[in-house]
């Protein structure tokens, strides 16, 4: 049986292949469809803690999930942007403007959070520059309130050891942002703009789209925005719900009863010669059930395996964050594959094997 199998799968890859591959696709967008609704209300939950009721302008290009879990890449705006909002008439609805520089950095062996913020309490020219340090960090590095760190060449005097630190940073390390600029290289820039006001009666949506506009290359991010990204998807997905399914099961089903008609039809003969050797019918009729199943399910695994990048690129494209597809619908999948396959595999296959190993010989 297995000699058969592998001489089936070597004789004819191409088609085999096609055909997993075209369930592959078809089978990834059925997985995005079914749980990206589910997906993006788990992220929105996850973030809305993060932002609150706030704003957060980043560089277009920042990974959203990525800068929440503080790994930051190389995306950068000026830092006269900060000062250009609150120039314009959008300023007036901005109560907090926060300008800020985080970067990942390596401090005598102990990887920390650099952050630079605005501060009124420090002078350019000063010998030390000021630092607030999480507990976590100081304790790593074996400093403590009033001690002395120098970094890149930069001397710093630890003004206050944050304990119990800000949620998330107690391996951060908080300096003014003109020294931050200098230790990441990074002069004349920010990576995120904290924004607050009391935007009761406001068009967050509208809001946001005039803050890009007003800072080009940037993102505005709110939670209602999301929860807007969020709702237009759904309609999307409802409003083609019905044609991605029919269209699917189509593709799905007919990829298969092809398959199985094409392999009986192209081995029609070796089917009369085996039958004529004395090999069973049955025998015949489980190399063809088998080829079937392993060609479904391959494709069905690897359609999930795919869905993954696509709805992450979706999610990013539509929410400005990756989504994540649910892997409770794989075993669905994969036994509506299976029970396709063998029906699909075992009906035409019983007829073939019934028909004269002689005409099937002569290919008539």
């Amino acid at each position: 049986m297995l000699m058969l199998f592998l001489k089936e799968v070597r004789h004819r890859w191409m088609i085999h292949l096609l055909v997993v591959l075209l369930m592959a696709f078809v089978i990834s967008i059925l997985v995005i469809q079914s749980s990206i609704n589910s997906s993006a209300e788990e992220k929105i939950k996850e973030l809305t803690h993060e932002l609150g009721k706030g704003m957060l302008v980043v560089p277009e290009g920042t990974d959203l999930e990525a800068f929440y879990a503080m790994q930051y890449g190389p995306q950068v705006m000026p830092d006269s942007y900060a000062a250009q909002i609150k120039a314009s008439p959008l300023g007036k609805h901005a109560g907090k403007i926060d300008p800020r520089l985080y970067g990942n950095i390596n401090v005598k062996g102990s990887n920390v959070v650099l952050v630079g913020y605005k501060s009124s309490r420090h002078r350019v020219n000063d010998e030390y520059q000021p630092m607030l340090i999480g507990s976590a960090a100081a304790k790593g590095l074996g400093v403590k309130a009033g001690d002395t760190l120098d970094i890149k060449g930069n001397h710093f005097r630890i003004s206050k050891v944050m304990d119990p630190p800000p949620k998330g940073y107690d391996m951060a390390m908080f300096v003014p942002l003109h020294t931050a600029q200098n230790i990441l290289n990074k002069p004349g820039s920010i990576n995120a703009l904290n924004m607050g006001g009391c935007w009761c009666k406001l068009d967050i949506a509208g809001y946001a789209a005039s803050i890009e506009n007003e800072l080009p290359g940037t993102m505005a991010i709110t939670v209602d925005g999301l929860a807007n990204a969020q709702i237009q998807i759904n309609d999307i997905m409802k409003q083609y719900s019905v044609l991605l399914w029919t269209v699917g099961t189509i593709l799905a089903v007919g990829s298969i009863i092809f398959l199985i008609f094409y392999m009986i039809r192209k081995g029609e003969k070796e089917i009369g010669l085996l039958l004529s050797i004395g090999l069973t019918p049955g025998k015949i009729i489980m190399k063809n059930i088998v080829v079937a199943v392993v060609t479904a399910i391959a494709g069905v695994v690897i359609g999930h395996v795919l869905s993954v990048p696509l709805m992450a690129w979706f999610g990013k494209a539509f929410m400005r964050v990756s989504l994540v597809p649910t892997w409770e619908y794989l075993p669905r999948f994969i036994t509506a594959s299976f029970v396709i396959a063998l029906l699909a595999s075992s009906i035409p296959s019983w007829f073939v094997t019934r028909i004269d190993p002689t005409r099937l010989i002569r290919e008539e």
